[in-house]
């Protein structure tokens, strides 16, 4: 409930503009209709729009600030909200009227406690950007290096503050109104810890400091340099890059070699270093003069460990396997189901949407997209990280079609990620062999243990049934004896080559190849060949056996 008067008037205007831009049927269920005028609060009830991913987009327009951030970060998280909404908030545009200059130099000399020239040779009056927290001018410091200097507006921190606590107001109203695939105070925590970190400068100089740490020597991407004893929590200073927007590239083949580069970049950060740029759009990347990429706008940059990048390779090589029970293993092996979870239903959503995907083929980032909403309708948590990871893949997949339509991500990327298994030490016979699953005995392997694990929890169910043949009891010792050293080879062979994959960075090396993973591989290939003769030799013990 507001608690003072700014705070009432403020969230009398928010509800009446939901109400103007169509949205006064949630307004009257959620017993808000106090907030309307008085004619508008006897208007009839109707029903909630269809449309309402675009009306609530427009009125969110009209608010402005928070709302509009708001907005802009649910584009990027389908695991709070649905697929449409997030399309729908995509297309808001941050773009405010700027601050008069004296007020802009009146924050400078706030910030340093000094007169502006002390710190700057030179600012340029006019920006090259203005939003809702800050606006960006371009500036010379006193040695005459070119700068970008990056301004947060007077009072923006108490404004987002006000509106955060009119959020959560209207979140606890709305939230007995609302599908149960979302939860609004959830959304409003969220955003209340997103804005903590937006509204501090130097959160995002030292995102910048580690992308350019674990980025900085990709080939062909530029980060800029943060000068921090320019930089405070509400000026942000940093190296000026000089270069046009991609969309602006005429060259076909220079599009397409941007496009390569940029899919490189994003590949090398996912999946080798751990640190990347969440929203590699066209907005946020420009071509240099040397045609160098140059990145811009750090205020998301995600983190991967180094089991969820292993977890991510997995993912990648099932699906290109078309292996949708190891897709739905891995997905609640980095999950965590939670007590409304139906795992047969998850695998069942699993499998139907890598089927459309394989029709349609639309592209495999959107295909890992596509994977965490079936999470988040089939209440499976996910690491915050990992959403921002299949975004930033479908972002950078969606930037290089829109430089070349006629880019292959995935056999281009498919290429890229098999070399940075073999950076990795990861024999190449493995590879193709393990890692790849292209060998039926290694799909096998790879499903005998889960397959008994399953039959366990059946019978733990109660579900399973015991049908038994009296012609066949002569043969139920030598059955059960025989399966039981065959499920035990492939067990202990299973076992060494989870253990050998584990170590591949552990010395002492043969060339590329890891000794201690060489002995496990050669024992498992022991035990198959065991397991493949105990198969073999089956149909002729059995006919002694009957035979007796």
């Amino acid at each position: 409930m507001p608690t003072t008067v700014d705070d009432l008037k403020r969230a009398t205007q928010v509800i009446r503009v939901l109400s103007k831009h169509g949205l006064g049927p949630l307004i009257r269920k959620a017993g808000l209709t106090w907030h309307l005028h008085l004619f508008d609060r006897h208007r009839p009830l109707g029903d909630i729009p269809e449309d309402m991913p675009q009306k609530l987009t427009a009125a969110m327009e009209e608010l402005g600030g928070a709302y509009i951030k708001l907005g802009q970060l649910l584009s990027i998280r389908p695991d709070l909200i649905p697929p449409e909404y997030c399309q729908e908030f995509a297309k808001l545009q941050d773009d405010v009227e700027p601050e008069p200059f004296e007020t802009i130099v009146e924050t400078i000399e706030q910030q340093f406690h000094k007169p502006i020239n002390d710190v700057f040779k030179h600012v340029d009056r006019k920006p090259l950007g203005s939003a809702s927290i800050a606006q960006v001018h371009k500036a010379r410091l006193r040695s005459g290096k070119a700068v970008v200097v990056k301004v947060q507006r007077p009072d923006v921190r108490q404004k987002f503050e006000e509106d955060i606590d009119i959020l959560k107001y209207l979140a606890r109203k709305f939230e007995k109104h609302v599908t149960d695939h979302v939860d609004p105070l959830q959304i409003i925590d969220e955003f209340e810890q997103y804005t903590k970190k937006e509204l501090d400068f130097k959160v995002e100089a030292a995102n910048i400091d580690l992308l350019k740490a674990t980025s900085g020597k990709i080939p062909h991407i530029v980060v800029p340099n943060v000068f921090w004893a320019h930089t405070t929590k509400k000026v942000l200073t940093m190296e000026y890059l000089d270069g046009i927007k991609i969309g602006d590239i005429k060259q076909k083949s220079l599009r397409t070699q941007v496009a390569k580069r940029l899919v490189d970049a994003t590949l090398v950060q996912v999946f080798e270093r751990g640190v990347f740029h969440a929203d590699l759009h066209p907005g946020n990347i420009i071509l240099l003069r040397n045609n160098d990429i140059g990145l811009l706008d750090f205020g998301i940059v995600g983190r991967v460990e180094k089991n969820t990048i292993a977890l991510g390779v997995k993912l990648y090589q099932a699906i290109m396997s078309r292996d949708e029970d190891e897709i739905a293993d891995i997905i609640l092996e980095y999950g965590r189901a939670t007590h409304g979870t139906d795992l047969e239903r998850f695998r069942e959503d699993v499998r139907e949407t890598v089927d459309k995907w394989y029709v349609s083929r639309r592209g495999i980032t959107r295909l890992l997209y596509q994977l965490f909403l079936t999470c988040s309708y089939n209440k499976i948590k996910m690491p915050r990280n990992s959403v921002l990871l299949g975004k930033a893949l479908v972002t950078a997949e969606g930037t290089a079609k829109q430089l070349d339509p006629d880019f292959d991500f995935i056999k281009y990327s498919q290429e890229k990620i098999v070399n940075i298994l073999k950076k990795q030490r990861t024999p190449k016979k493995m590879l193709d062999q393990f890692l790849k699953k292209s060998d039926q005995m290694s799909y096998v392997l790879s499903n005998l243990p889960k397959e008994s694990l399953e039959l366990i929890q059946t019978i733990k169910r109660g579900r399973a049934t015991l049908e038994l043949d009296d012609s066949k009891f002569r043969r139920i010792g030598f059955n059960i004896t025989h399966s039981s050293n065959r499920l035990s080879f492939a067990l202990i062979a299973a076992s060494f080559i989870i253990a050998g994959s584990r170590l591949h960075e552990v010395p002492p090396f043969a060339g590329e190849y890891s000794i201690p993973v060489v002995v496990m591989y050669i024992v498992a290939i022991i035990f198959i060949i065991l397991l493949i003769s105990s198969i073999a030799r089956e149909p002729r013990l059995l006919k002694r056996e009957g035979g007796d």
